[in-house]
């Protein structure tokens, strides 16, 4: 059987294009199942580590508050000998930590002081064990979130002894706090953990233990809502291979033998693929050897694992992590699946096409054998005009040239918008993780203001109250609230919250933010100056204005330091130019290099730098209708300008034209 040019043709570019389709998609799939196992084990190592940080996050409120109590009874500013006022110091120190349940003091004479929350009657239950003597009194105290009586009682038949409890004897031999091992707490059956603190006479004998109560359900609900894939899982467990904490707590907590709660084993656990995943598991040796990644299989489905031990908590916890592997590649085995069908049934419809076009594109070929025939054999002269066949052609050629061109300038700008779409994703990333550490960060500063504030109502109860003291805490509170404030400022930025404009003294803005960066400018032996002369009021968003102060001195501090100038100062001028406040901001280094280009997101003179600073900061000036630059007038000096509106006193009502400020910067 016989076929023709056209036919074959077609069948072999069909052919070819099937097979170099197959070998295209086969490559892809390889490199791209290895990419995705490879950013499968990097997310599973950062929710592993994510793991790790909460943890040691939620721990870390227990150990410093034993620590903290156990240094305010030992210095005597609450007396261990008045039940009552330990009694109160121990409640405020509970209402002040929302992730402890319970805080306590047992003596060696076995007297117990114990505040805890409570479901009832009261928020708070106190537990009083009095020893004097051979007698014994055991009182309990319900409480309001007053510190009112709500009702009370007395328990006969308690005999609870601190002294016998693992903590107490574990504590009562350390020189610092020590953990327990996890337990089922008897009171809210919930799992939990518990670290002491001794309390030291002056002679250095042991006069009693604080011990903190901390539930750990916490951690199991952090891990139903980690994502790792969409069946992975993550657990904690101990170094006796217990399930501290597990996505479903019900996982946990086992009836023992004898009617108590006590933690799961791992072969206790209901979930076979978790079993399976930690059945050869060594916590010991995986907290001695640091983490461990390896895979197993079960029904037929590969598994990735990752162990983490957690370390930085005194606690030889482990953290594993496990996944399917198709949770992550098996979009591209679909897509592997999908594409070679679809370059089958192309090649199918190219074949049938290219029949056609190769009819087409073979006529002229036949016309030319025909031509040349005749030709040949005189019937044609070769003066006579081609046929229009070869006419097309080369207009067919133009044509193609054409398209190809058209196609290379598309994908170009092709390329060009991938590169923007990924140079915006990366500039969202930045955003997220900005309002993430402001989210973060404003959780340790709110316990820092708290902490203080508690600090503060101690050392005032003292009879002769340290001054000095006073100052201290005071100026750390006062500095506590001043970071407050800038990072809700950050949220409000990300966010595009424009905030509200309001009437500031421009001088103590100034001397606020030169106070902050006292310890910076110190540390590198830079000199603050301010040259302020009589100003009015300014407008506009207060935070705002200081963020800026700041980032402007902090980048002539780098400067200065980097380049070794002497001397180091830092001059802050300002004055009032018609109806606007100018600053500058002046130092004593080398200044800005010609071919730096200023105020471009990410372009940066700094090794370490992002390159964000100052577009921020003049995106933050423009948004309180100021303008923010750098003079280049050819003094010695590195100096950045910027302008802010001023109060005019013939406008009347001041929060009217602060109004009308934040309108026109709209």
């Amino acid at each position: 059987m016989r076929y023709s040019l056209g036919f074959i043709l077609a069948i072999s570019l069909a052919g070819l294009q099937f097979l170099a389709i197959i070998i295209v998609v086969s490559t892809s799939f390889v490199s791209s199942e290895r990419a995705m196992l490879d950013h499968a084990r990097g997310l599973m190592r950062d929710a592993g580590h994510n793991a790790v940080d909460h943890t040691k996050r939620f721990l870390e409120p227990a150990r410093e508050s034993a620590d903290l109590a156990s240094r305010i009874l030992q210095s005597e500013v609450v007396s261990t000998a008045d039940p009552v006022e330990m009694e109160r110091y121990l409640f405020r120190h509970l209402q002040s930590k929302a992730q402890l349940s319970g805080i306590y003091y047992g003596d060696e004479a076995g007297n117990f002081v114990y505040v805890m929350r409570s479901d009832g009657p009261g928020s708070y239950r106190t537990k009083f064990v009095a020893i004097d003597g051979e007698e014994r009194t055991t009182e309990l105290i319900w409480r309001a979130e007053d510190f009112s009586v709500v009702e009370r009682a007395f328990d006969p038949d308690d005999i609870f002894d601190p002294r016998r409890r693992q903590w107490y004897i574990n504590a009562s031999t350390a020189e610092a706090g020590v953990w327990t091992n996890p337990y089922i707490f008897f009171s809210s059956q919930h799992p939990g953990i518990t670290v002491a603190a001794p309390v030291s006479r002056p002679d250095g004998s042991l006069e009693g233990v604080v011990g903190v109560d901390i539930e750990i359900a916490e951690i199991s609900e952090f891990l139903s809502g980690l994502a790792i894939g969409t069946e992975g899982t993550a657990i904690i467990l101990s170094d006796s291979a217990e399930v501290i904490a597990h996505p479903d707590q019900t996982q946990i907590s086992v009836e023992n033998a004898d009617g108590t709660l006590g933690f799961a084993q791992v072969d206790d656990l209901g979930d076979p693929i978790a079993r399976t995943a930690l059945a050869d598991l060594d916590p010991r040796a995986i907290y001695a050897q640091g983490p461990m990644q390896s895979e197993f299989a079960y029904e037929g489905d590969r598994f990735m694992t990752l162990f983490l031990p957690i370390s930085g908590i005194e606690l030889p916890w482990t953290i594993a992590v496990f996944a399917p592997e198709d949770d992550f590649i098996q979009g591209i085995k679909d897509n592997r699946r999908r594409n070679t069908w679809i370059a089958a049934i192309i090649s199918l419809v190219t074949a049938a096409v290219g029949v056609l076009l190769a009819e087409l594109i073979l006529r002229p070929v036949r016309a030319f054998a025909v031509r040349t025939a005749l030709v040949s054999q005189g019937e044609v002269s070769t003066t006579d005009p081609l046929p229009r066949t070869y006419q097309e052609l080369r207009k067919a050629n133009r044509t193609l040239i054409h398209e190809i061109a058209q196609r290379r300038d598309a994908d170009r700008m092709i390329e060009e918008l991938s590169r923007d779409m990924s140079h915006f994703s990366r500039v969202n990333v930045m955003g997220q993780m900005a309002t993430g550490l402001a989210h973060e960060l404003s959780q340790p500063l709110t316990a820092i203001t708290q902490n203080v504030d508690a600090a503060i109502t101690v050392a005032r109860q003292d009879p002769n109250p340290s001054a000095e003291l006073l100052t201290i805490l005071s100026e750390l509170d006062e500095q506590a609230h001043q970071g407050g404030d800038i990072i809700r400022a950050l949220r409000g930025f990300v966010r595009k919250d424009e905030g509200q404009s309001e009437h500031f003294d421009l001088g103590e803005l100034v001397a606020q933010t030169s106070h902050l960066m006292h310890n910076e400018t110190e540390t590198h032996g830079v000199a603050i100056k301010a040259q302020l002369s009589s100003l009015p009021p300014a407008i506009g968003n207060r935070v705002q204005i200081a963020q800026v102060l700041i980032n402007l001195m902090r980048n002539a501090v780098d400067a200065m330091v980097a380049a070794a100038s002497t001397p180091k100062i830092i001059t802050i001028t300002a004055r009032k130019t018609g109806d606007k406040i100018e600053v500058w901001v002046d130092d004593t280094g080398p200044g800005v290099a010609k071919d730096v280009t200023l105020f471009k997101q990410f372009q940066t003179s700094k090794p370490d730098g992002l390159g964000l600073g100052l577009s921020i900061s003049r995106t933050i000036i423009e948004a309180n209708a100021g303008h923010l630059w750098y003079d280049r007038t050819g003094t010695n000096r590195s100096r950045f300008c910027f302008t802010i509106p001023c109060a005019d006193p013939r406008t009347g009502d001041p929060s009217q034209q602060a109004s009308q400020i934040r309108q026109t910067t709209l």
